[in-house]
């Protein structure tokens, strides 16, 4: 898997950072997990992103994400 597939495809694109954090307050005031922006290397654009350490899953299963819980460390 390269860096993009990993790092930017299938996530939602922001124009800006305005448009990311709106919708990030959009989602935590729903009873969804904290977001935060950051601007992608890959295609340049916004995404939202876990904060460090509080992932959902990881994606660096064969048979697609592992959920945190199942990672054996």
């Amino acid at each position: 898997m390269n860096g993009y597939l990993a790092g930017c495809h299938g996530k939602t694109r922001f124009t800006s950072r305005r448009a990311a954090r709106r919708r990030a307050r959009q989602i935590r005031g729903t009873g969804g997990p904290a977001f935060h922006t950051y601007r992608c290397p890959y295609c340049h654009a916004v995404h939202l992103g876990h904060h460090r350490g509080h992932a959902t899953h990881l994606r660096t299963g064969p048979h697609g994400p592992i959920p945190v819980q199942e990672y054996a460390a």
